[in-house]
């Protein structure tokens, strides 16, 4: 097919300003440490890397080391001598620019979140819900045009409807996320703002994921209609670069150097690229992003899957040192964990609720075969077990019609299942890039609403799928969890929840699987096995610097390790505190 002028258009804004990675001489750097766990079973500890130009040379002993310094200009960086070094940990599925908006708003959240020293406390009730947002609408900005919130929660918070924000102000506009990010309510004057822009709701009047009586948008209904029409405001660079460079900090704060972007271009893909580009493909960014193309949004704004497949075959060809297409794209199943849209099997949900498809089946098998046989690695968004069964019901078929190997299918998320889908997913060779976080927040309140307890206990089942050699990776989805890899390997091992409780013991993962799993096993999860996971001759210098050995202090003291920052490429960089 023919590269349509809109293609060209994009490729051409991606393509833009190529990073310049940084230039660090032909001299070689040896970094020494307490210790140093490498995550290479070969060599699992050391305690000194040499790297030149942001590449590891050699692991081992600063005499392990001679062969490389001798004859050649060195330096020995000894300021992590009471440190520990671990691969730079990888987020294998979080959004950069869902940060960037999530730092724009104000948070009123179910659960209290501590970024960076910033604590948000805990909302409970409707009560307090809507005395908490009036006194932050009261208190907002004057100069912001819109006042937008983040952490609604129906099963905390109440009812919430546009009349009841119309209430709040006739003025200004509000925007409420719900805290899956696929929902939101607004007032009457930002729908006024929106139809000035192009929305027309009469054409939407009989969406199924659309209640205009309340102004309330969720799935389809928020992603494909009116999102859209926000983006040229959630993007301004003006509100959404501090955003995403406190994002960028945020990361690094937790010992990541590498994430996967696994929506990219959802909202507006020249924005987004653009946002990017800005903030995170420069040479001062030590935070490596594997775009992951959401397919179908990318379809739709192309107007054709034929264009969005050929600006996705193009993509690879342009890659930068901090931005990197390695052929892996997004699909969607079923609705969001936070918002009780997911699918699952019977008897269903406790108050007789259906679950949210994003995808319609038919469709998703079609954009599913197209993109596997075109060889692609497939990220599935799936939350429920009737969800899982839909896409692994898709999965066997496409097997059957054509069988690849090393496909690397991925199911995300994987927020409720049974023990038959994980036996399942090792059958077909899929792997698992999974939220615990879930379990922790969600476990005592889907307990008592939603599930029920038997079922709640099986929130991110993940021991059952280690214990079957399924490749295990865990990741945020910030900012639906908190973008820090210790504490989310803390949970898949404790299987705590904010109570206290242990739900399901048997499906923990063990200690060197959670580690595994926010290191070499997440490379694996996107395809940069060979770049980055482990600390090994020829792969990236990207390197975690914490305060203790999480192979020493175990579950217990996992979650209390303090990080002082991070390596990147061979280049050093502290925390921001």
């Amino acid at each position: 097919m023919k590269t349509s002028a809109v293609v060209n258009l994009l490729i051409a804004l991606f393509i833009a300003v190529p990073a310049t990675a940084q230039e660090q001489g032909k001299s070689i750097t040896v970094f020494t440490a307490k210790k140093i766990v490498t995550m290479d079973p070969t060599q699992p500890t050391a305690t000194a890397i040499a790297v030149r130009d942001g590449m590891i040379l050699g692991v081992g002993s600063l005499q392990d080391l001679a062969p490389w310094l001798k004859g050649s200009m060195y330096t020995i960086n000894d300021q992590f001598k009471e440190n520990v070094i671990l691969p730079g940990f990888i987020d294998p599925h979080m959004h950069p620019m869902l940060g960037a908006i999530a730092f724009q708003t104000v948070w009123i959240t179910p659960e209290p979140w501590n970024v960076m020293g910033h604590k948000t406390p805990a909302t409970i009730g409707e009560k307090a819900y809507r005395a908490t947002l009036k006194k932050a609408f009261d208190s907002r900005d004057p100069n912001a045009p819109i006042f937008m919130t983040w952490g609604f929660s129906s099963d905390t918070h109440g009812e919430l409807s546009g009349r009841l924000l119309d209430d709040i102000s006739k003025d200004v506009p509000i925007l409420v996320l719900q805290r899956s990010l696929h929902e939101a309510y607004i007032n009457t004057p930002l729908l006024t703002l929106l139809k000035t822009k192009g929305l027309n709701p009469n054409k939407f009047k009989d969406h199924l994921q659309i209640d205009w009586s309340k102004n309330h948008f969720w799935e389809d209904g928020l992603f494909s209609v009116v999102l859209p029409f926000m983006s040229s405001f959630l993007l301004d660079p003006n509100a959404a670069d501090p955003g995403y460079l406190k994002t960028r900090d945020y990361l690094t704060y937790n010992g990541v150097t590498t994430v996967a972007d696994m929506n990219t271009g959802g909202t507006n893909w020249e924005l987004e690229i653009s946002a990017l580009k800005r903030n995170l493909d420069t040479p001062e960014s030590p935070i490596r992003v594997r775009l992951t193309p959401d397919v179908m949004k990318l379809a739709a704004a192309l107007k054709s899957p034929e264009a969005a497949m050929t600006l996705v075959n193009q993509m690879k060809q342009h890659n930068t040192d901090n931005l990197v297409f390695n052929g892996g794209i997004k699909l969607f199943a079923d609705g969001a964990m936070f918002s009780q849209a997911m699918q699952i099997n019977a008897p269903g949900y406790i108050d007789g609720h259906k679950g949210e498809w994003i995808t319609q089946p038919s469709s998703f098998v079609e954009f599913a075969r197209s993109y596997w046989n075109a060889g692609y690695q497939i990220h599935v968004h799936t939350n429920g077990d009737g969800g899982a069964k839909m896409v692994l019901d898709t999965l066997q078929e496409l097997e059957n019609d054509k069988p690849r190997a090393d496909h690397r299918f991925t199911v995300e998320h994987y927020g409720y299942a049974d023990d038959g889908t994980s036996r399942r997913i090792a059958k077909l060779d899929a792997q698992v890039s999974a939220n615990p976080f879930y379990l922790f927040d969600l476990g005592d309140r889907y307990a008592e609403n939603g599930l029920g307890f038997d079922r709640a206990a099986r929130i991110a089942p993940l021991g059952g799928l280690a214990s079957r050699n399924v490749p295990v990776a865990l990741h945020s989805d910030f900012p639906m969890a908190p973008a820090e890899p210790l504490f989310l390997a803390w949970t898949a091992m404790s299987r705590e929840t904010l109570s206290g409780k242990v739900f399901s013991p048997s499906e923990r993962l063990t200690l060197d699987q959670a580690i595994r799993a926010i290191t070499i096993d997440a490379a694996y999860m996107i395809g940069m096995e060979n770049e980055v996971g482990s600390i090994e001759a020829g792969k990236l210098a990207d390197f975690a610097v914490l305060d203790k050995d999480p192979y020493e202090v175990g579950m217990k003291g996992l979650r209390d390790i303090k990080v002082w920052g991070t390596v990147f490429r061979g280049k050093v960089h502290q925390a921001k505190k």
